[in-house]
C-alpha cells in the first residue's frame, strides 16, 4: 500500500501542468458532474487525448447558455478554447485544501473554459447510462417544492444546489453531516426497502440477494461515488456473499478498507474516510449488550478527535440529538422523502403534507442549532489528537472504568488549554487576495486585534448571474483559521480606509471594537457595513496620533487630522512584538508617508506591511530608508487587476537590501514569537505558484 501511495503520489508530479498555457482540446463531460452558482460554472471533466480528468469552470454571459447546459441529460464531448493551469494548493494555515481534495478524485489540473465551440453527444454504455439517470432525477428533484427537492438531491443521489447551504447549516452545527451524506446507513434503509417490496413481490431470498448485488454498483454511480458510499456498498456487497466467502464482519470491514485504499490510497487522511471506516469498525466491535444512548455517546466520543482536528468546534447537544434524531431519520424522514419523491407526480397532496412534515423538522433542528453550547475547541496538534484517539479506544474498552473516563476528561483539559493559552504570540498576514487583513495576536490569547478585513469590489450583476449562497473569503479563511486557534472573539478592529479591499468583509467580522481614521466614522462605506453585520453592532471610534487608547497594542501614528477615510488618511500603526518593531501603513500615499517620517524622524521598523499592496504609489525611497525595515510584507492577490506589487517598489526593496515577502508567493506570512524572540514562517515554500507571479517578484 505504501508502494502504491507512492508511485500515485510520482504520477501526480508527472503529469502535473506547470505554468498557464492556452488549450484547445476536446473533453468529455457528464452532465450529473456540473455545478452552477449563478452564472458561474464548476465541474470535471475527461481530456479526450490524455484520458486525465480535470477540473473545469466557467462563467456564462448569457441565461441562455447557462439554461441550456444546465439541461444537458447526456454525456457529451465539448470543444472547448481556454486556460490550463495547476490547482493552487492552500495558502492559508488551516484552510480548505483544493489541491488535496482534487487529487482524492485523481485531478492534477484545472481549464478556465473561455468558449465552447462544438459540443457533440457521446454514445452512453453503462456509465454514461448510469450519468444520464442521476442527472434525470436531479432535474425531476428540482421541480418538487422546497425543502423536499434538497432532501431528495442530498440524501438519494448524494447532490448538493444552490439551497443545500442554508440547509447545511444547522446539520453542521448540531454534527449530524454523516446522516445528510450518502453513507452506511443509506445502503442499509436501501437494501431493506427493496427486500420487503421484492418479498411482497414473492421473489425467493436468493433471487433478491443476487439483484441486491448486481443493483448496488449502479447505486453506487447514481448516487455519487462518495467515499462513506463506496465503503458502504463494499460490505453490503461482502454481506451479500457471505455464503461464497465464508467471511465474519470484520473480515469484511477488512477487505472494504483495503478495496478502499487501492481505490483512494489517501482515503484515510479525509475527514469522511476516517469517520465512515471508525465508525463502522466500532459498529462490528461493540457488544451487544451497548446499545441506546450509550452505544451513540462512544461513536460520538471517538470520532470526536476526527471533528475537531478538521472543523475546529463540537455543540454540546451534539451528543444527545443524535441518540434522538437518528432513530427519527431511518424510520420517519428518510422513507418519508423516497415517499415524497415518489408521489409527487402521481398524488401531490400527499407530496405536500410530507414536505410540510420536512419543515417542521428542519425547524426543530435549526432551533436546537441556535441553543447556546457550542464549544470553539480549536484544531488539536497531531499528537494530541492521535492521543485523544487512543484514550477514546481505551474508554470503549474499559467503558465501566471511572478511572478511563478520568483520564480521557484530563487530556481534553490539557489539550484545550494548549489550544486556548498558548505561551507564542503571532503576528499573521492572511494571504486574503487582493486585500489587507492583518491579525494580531498575543501570548496566552489575551488580546487579540485585527487591523483590516479583506474584501472585494462586488459589481452588481442581474438576478439569474447572482450566487444565492456563497462562503466569502473571510468566512473561509480568516474566520476558519481564528476557530482553528480557538479564538471566538477579536478585542479591536482597526480599519485603516474605507476602500472595499479593506473593510469588505468587515459585515462577516465584524466584533467589539472598530478603530477607524477620524472623518471615516461619517462615511457611507463603514455606516453601512456597520448596519448589516452579522453580529452586534461595535463601538466605533475615531482617532488621529494624538488619541492614546488604553488596553490597545499599537501606536497610532497617522492621521493628524480628520479626513474622508480615502487612501491619503490611512490609519498608520506602530507596534513591538517579539522583540521586533512593526510598522502597518494601510494603502498611505508617499507624500504622507514623508509627512510621517518628517514629524517621527526617529521612526524605525523591522517588519513593515508595505503600503498599497507595494503600488508605486507608496514605500517611497526616503520612507524606506529612514525606516530602514529587514523585511517588508506585501499582501496581494494572484493575477491582479492593478499588477500589485510594482516592479519600482521591488528595485527600492532590493536597493536598500530589504527582503520581501509576498502573499501572491508565500501564501499566509506569519511571524511567530516567544518573548523577544520570534521567526518569520510562510505556508508556502515560494515556488508552488510561481507560474502566477511577474518574472520580478522571484527572489
Amino acid at each position: 500500500m505504501a508502494i502504491l501511495c507512492y508511485s500515485l503520489q510520482k504520477n501526480w508530479t508527472t503529469i502535473t501542468a506547470n505554468k498557464q498555457m492556452e488549450v484547445t482540446q476536446k473533453i468529455l463531460v457528464y452532465p450529473d458532474e456540473l455545478k452552477f452558482n449563478g452564472n458561474f460554472m464548476t465541474g470535471t471533466a475527461i481530456d479526450i487525448q490524455t484520458g486525465q480528468r480535470e477540473a473545469i469552470m466557467m462563467s456564462f454571459k448569457s441565461p441562455q447558455m447557462l439554461k441550456n447546459i444546465d439541461k444537458l441529460t447526456t454525456p457529451s464531448i465539448w470543444l472547448i478554447n481556454g486556460q490550463l493551469k495547476p490547482i493552487i494548493p492552500r495558502t492559508n494555515e488551516n484552510q480548505f485544501d483544493n489541491l488535496t481534495y482534487n487529487h482524492h478524485r485523481r485531478i492534477c489540473n484545472q481549464v478556465q473554459i473561455n468558449r465552447v465551440e462544438q459540443m457533440v453527444r457521446q454514445k452512453r454504455g453503462i456509465v454514461g447510462w448510469c450519468h444520464t439517470l442521476r442527472k434525470r432525477i436531479s432535474l425531476y428533484f428540482e421541480t418538487l417544492p422546497p425543502p423536499l427537492s434538497t432532501y431528495c438531491q442530498q440524501l438519494i443521489i448524494g447532490s448538493s444546489n444552490e439551497d443545500s447551504a442554508e440547509l447545511m447549516v444547522s446539520i453542521k452545527r448540531l454534527g449530524l453531516l454523516h446522516l445528510f451524506c450518502i453513507s452506511g446507513m443509506h445502503i442499509v434503509l436501501f437494501t431493506d426497502l427493496l427486500r420487503r417490496l421484492l418479498v411482497h413481490l414473492w421473489w425467493r431470498k436468493e433471487s433478491i440477494d443476487l439483484f441486491l448485488i448486481i443493483i448496488l454498483p449502479f447505486y453506487l454511480l447514481v448516487g455519487g461515488g462518495a467515499t462513506s458510499l463506496i465503503r458502504a456498498t463494499i460490505m453490503a456487497e461482502l454481506g451479500l456473499l457471505h455464503r461464497y466467502l465464508n467471511l465474519d464482519s470484520l473480515d469484511g470491514w477488512a477487505l472494504s478498507l483495503l478495496i478502499g485504499l487501492v481505490i483512494d490510497p489517501l482515503l484515510l487522511l479525509t475527514l469522511g474516510g476516517q469517520l465512515s471506516y471508525l465508525l463502522s469498525f466500532i459498529l462490528q466491535v461493540l457488544p451487544e449488550s451497548v446499545r441506546g444512548f450509550k452505544q451513540s455517546l462512544l461513536l460520538n466520543l471517538i470520532s470526536l478527535p476526527s471533528l475537531l482536528s478538521y472543523v475546529y468546534e463540537v455543540h454540546l447537544l451534539s451528543f444527545g440529538v443524535s441518540y434522538l434524531i437518528i432513530p427519527l431519520f431511518s424510520t420517519v424522514v428518510f422513507p418519508a422523502v423516497l415517499v415524497g419523491a415518489l408521489s409527487f407526480k402521481l398524488f401531490e397532496p400527499l407530496a405536500y403534507l410530507i414536505n410540510a412534515g420536512l419543515k417542521c423538522f428542519q425547524y426543530i433542528l435549526n432551533w436546537l442549532s441556535d441553543f447556546p453550547g457550542m464549544i470553539h475547541f480549536g484544531k488539536p496538534p497531531l499528537i494530541l489528537a492521535l492521543l485523544l484517539f487512543a484514550a477514546s479506544l481505551f474508554v470503549i474498552s474499559q467503558e465501566t472504568s471511572l478511572k478511563s473516563w478520568k483520564i480521557l476528561a484530563l487530556l481534553y483539559v490539557i489539550t484545550g488549554g494548549i489550544i486556548h493559552f498558548p505561551l507564542n504570540g503571532e503576528v499573521t498576514f492572511v494571504d486574503i487576495g487582493q486585500g489587507d487583513s492583518i491579525i494580531i495576536r498575543e501570548p496566552f490569547n489575551r488580546r487579540v486585534t485585527m487591523i483590516d478585513t479583506g474584501g472585494k469590489l462586488n459589481f452588481k450583476k442581474p438576478d439569474w448571474a447572482t450566487s444565492k449562497h456563497s462562503q466569502d473569503d473571510a468566512q473561509r479563511i480568516t474566520i476558519n483559521y481564528l476557530k482553528s486557534k480557538g479564538i471566538r472573539q477579536i478585542d479591536n478592529i482597526c480599519l485603516t480606509h474605507h476602500d472595499a479591499d479593506h473593510i469588505g468583509y468587515l459585515t462577516t467580522i465584524l466584533d467589539n471594537i472598530a478603530i477607524v481614521p477620524a472623518g471615516m466614522e461619517r462615511q457611507p462605506a463603514l455606516l453601512n457595513k456597520v448596519r448589516t453585520a452579522e453580529k452586534s453592532s461595535p463601538m466605533i471610534i475615531p482617532v488621529t496620533d494624538n488619541v492614546k487608547l488604553s488596553s490597545f497594542p499599537l501606536q497610532i501614528l497617522h492621521p493628524f487630522v480628520p479626513g474622508e477615510g480615502k487612501n491619503e488618511d490611512s490609519l498608520v500603526l506602530a507596534g513591538k512584538f517579539g522583540g521586533k518593531r512593526f510598522l502597518f501603513t494601510g494603502d498611505l500615499d508617499q507624500e504622507n508617508e514623508e509627512k510621517v517620517i518628517q514629524k517621527y524622524p526617529q521612526l524605525k521598523s523591522d517588519i513593515l506591511k508595505a503600503g498599497h499592496h507595494g503600488s508605486k504609489t507608496a514605500s517611497s525611497y526616503l520612507f524606506l530608508q529612514t525606516v530602514a525595515p529587514k523585511y517588508a510584507i506585501i499582501s496581494a492577490g494572484r493575477f491582479n487587476r492593478y499588477r500589485h506589487p510594482d516592479e519600482i517598489t521591488i528595485k527600492n526593496f532590493q536597493r536598500l537590501n530589504i527582503n520581501y515577502l509576498s502573499t501572491q508567493q508565500f501564501g499566509m506570512i506569519q511571524y511567530v514569537y516567544h518573548g523577544r524572540n520570534g521567526k518569520i514562517k510562510t505556508t508556502l515554500r515560494g515556488d508552488e505558484t510561481s507560474w502566477t507571479l511577474p518574472n520580478y517578484l522571484h527572489n
